[in-house]
C-alpha cells in the first residue's frame, strides 16, 4: 500500500518538498512513515549542514482537527540540504503513534519546521492523509482480510495554484568588529612642488648704537729728505 504526499510550500525562509514514500504490509506491523525533504531558502537554496527542527502532527476528522499525536525532530541536512526522517519515531509531544486509530475519521498530517533547530516553529502545511498504510490500518482495525490485487496507477493530478509569498524575516544582528589590519607599506617620496613667490620685503630696522672709539696707531717713522729741485730762471 503506499501512501503519497507531495506538495511545495514557500515560508518565510525555508521551501519544503514533500518526497513520495511508501510503508510495505509486513507480519510485524512497523511503526513509523518514512518521510525525506530538501530544505531550501526563499531564494531557492539549499540549506546545507545545517541543524533544523521538524514537528509532526496527525490530526483527527480535519485540517483543523484535534491532534491525536505529536513528535518532534532535530536532524542536520546533508551537503544538498536533505533530510530523512520516519513519523513515529520523533520525540513524542502528544500520544504515541501506536496508539493511532487509522480506522477512525480521516486523518490530516500537519508539518512545522524551525530552519534554526530551535522550537520557533512555522506552520507549512496541513495535508490529507489519503491512502493510509495497510499495515498500520490493520494494526487499528482488527484482523485484515486478504490482499487484494494492485490498482493500477492513477493519472497525475494538476499542479496546485502556488501560495502566497511569505514575510520578510527581521534583520539580522550586527556582526562583531573586525581586527585592525596591518600597516601598509610607505608610499612613494612625492615630487618637490614650485617655489612660493617672494614674500613681502620686512621693516628697516633701527639703526644701531655708534661703536667706541679705536684705540690710535703709533706715529709712522719720518720720511727721507727728498733731493733738492734745480734752480729757477
Amino acid at each position: 500500500m503506499i501512501f503519497n504526499l507531495k506538495c511545495l510550500i514557500k515560508i518565510k525562509y525555508v521551501i519544503i518538498l514533500f518526497l513520495l514514500f511508501s510503508l510495505p504490509s509486513f507480519s510485524q506491523v512497523p511503526q513509523g512513515i518514512p518521510y525525506q525533504a530538501i530544505a531550501r531558502n526563499i531564494s531557492g537554496n539549499a540549506l546545507v549542514n545545517q541543524a533544523v527542527s521538524v514537528r509532526f502532527s496527525v490530526l483527527n476528522g480535519g485540517p483543523t482537527g484535534s491532534a491525536v499525536y505529536v513528535e518532534t525532530h532535530t536532524i542536520t541536512t546533508n551537503a544538498f540540504g536533505l533530510f530523512t526522517l520516519t513519523v513515529g519515531s520523533g520525540t513524542s509531544q502528544i500520544g504515541t503513534f501506536s496508539s493511532i486509530n487509522w480506522a477512525v475519521d480521516t486523518k490530516f498530517l500537519q508539518v512545522e519546521l524551525d530552519p534554526t533547530g530551535g522550537t520557533n516553529y512555522t506552520n507549512l502545511g496541513t495535508t490529507q492523509m489519503n491512502s493510509v498504510p495497510y499495515a498500520l490500518y490493520a494494526a487499528s482495525s482488527g484482523t485484515p482480510g486478504v490482499t487484494g490485487a494492485t490498482g493500477a496507477t492513477g493519472a497525475v493530478g494538476a499542479t496546485g495554484p502556488q501560495g502566497h509569498q511569505g514575510l520578510v524575516g527581521p534583520t539580522g544582528a550586527v556582526g562583531a568588529t573586525g581586527n585592525t589590519g596591518a600597516v601598509g607599506p610607505t608610499g612613494i617620496t612625492g615630487a618637490v612642488g614650485p617655489t612660493g613667490t617672494t614674500g613681502a620685503a620686512g621693516a628697516t630696522g633701527n639703526t644701531g648704537a655708534v661703536g667706541p672709539t679705536g684705540i690710535m696707531g703709533a706715529v709712522g717713522a719720518t720720511g727721507n729728505t727728498g733731493a733738492t729741485g734745480a734752480t729757477g730762471t
